[in-house]
């Protein structure tokens, strides 16, 4: 059943392309159906992975499902947790935060780190079950102690905010660290800003500037908001008015507020590029779409001084 269930786990979400690996994707499908009839609860999972996915079988959501469930219900963990997953976002039934939860305690009491993790959010947020930053907070501990590098940032950020009472910078910091250095863009971003300002830890600017890049790479925009301002001001790294205009972009492009309104600065001042006031214009429009304050004053202003002009005309 081992090897069975390696090559059932390695070819149905590959979904390889060609004939001879069609012909292999659908006899491992019909092998982990075999084992699957005959109750083996790992094959039920896999033979549901397979049917989510396609692989070797006809696509079927809701014969998934019924294997899925079937391997839940014999106490298979990874199906728990997958079938708790799917209650929760409404994949081929009805959403139902409860049941979720219920799957996730089933998941959790055998030591699955990702429903320990789900149900410890889970806690935190009310959502089916009693909202309780105690209890949150105790499996997300439990879950990080495992190296799980959500759970790692989700509680750095407790940590941080204080959730429960407990604010601990320095523990923040060392948590962030952790999931940042598993390659956690967002986990990154936050390191950086704290080794920015100083929080935790002893302000290194040149180290949070390298930790945002990390996480810019990462494809985390908030991150190319900060650096725009790195690079304004030449915090941690040489003052750049090309760089700033650059990573403001992105950051606007992705639809961040604040980066709008300061690209429209940018533009409308020639800073790290040249005077478009048209294009200010734009950027500023899209920020005040947002509710950004400072956006919708500067329009107002551009509006009076427009009017200013063509009446003096």
């Amino acid at each position: 059943m081992i090897t069975l269930l390696t090559v059932c786990g390695m070819i149905c979400p590959a979904q390889e392309s060609g004939a001879e690996e069609a012909v292999q994707v659908a006899q491992s499908a019909d092998a982990c159906r075999a084992a699957a009839a005959a109750g083996d609860a790992a094959a039920q999972y896999e033979l549901s992975r397979c049917y989510f996915t396609g692989a070797g079988v006809a696509l079927s959501t809701a014969t998934a499902l019924q294997w899925l469930r079937k391997s839940a219900e014999q106490g298979f963990a990874e199906a728990q947790c997958n079938l708790a997953e799917c209650y929760a976002d409404g994949i081929g039934v009805q959403k139902d935060a409860k049941e979720a939860a219920s799957w996730w305690v089933k998941a959790a009491q055998q030591n699955h780190a990702e429903a320990q993790f789900r149900l410890g959010m889970a806690h935190l947020k009310g959502e089916g079950v009693i909202k309780s930053d105690t209890l949150g907070l105790a499996w997300l501990e439990r879950t990080a102690r495992q190296n799980h590098v959500e759970a790692l940032y989700q509680l750095g950020l407790c940590r941080l905010e204080g959730t429960g009472g407990n604010r601990n910078e320095s523990e923040a910091v060392s948590l962030l660290r952790r999931a940042a250095e598993s390659g956690h863009a967002h986990a990154a971003c936050r390191l950086g800003c704290c080794l920015l300002e100083g929080i935790g830890c002893e302000k290194n600017a040149e180290e949070g500037v390298s930790c945002l890049l990390r996480a810019a790479d990462g494809l985390c925009d908030s991150a190319a908001l900060i650096l725009a301002r790195c690079y304004e001001h030449g915090v941690g790294a040489p003052a750049d008015a090309g760089l700033a205009f650059d990573w403001c972009l992105r950051a606007a492009d992705a639809g961040i507020a604040e980066a709008q309104y300061q690209l429209g600065i940018y533009l409308e001042e020639g800073r790290g590029c040249k005077k478009n006031e048209s294009k200010a214009l734009k950027w500023y429009k899209k920020a005040a779409e947002q509710n950004h304050t400072e956006a919708q004053n500067r329009l107002k202003i551009i509006s009076e001084k427009k009017s200013e002009q063509e009446e003096k005309s």
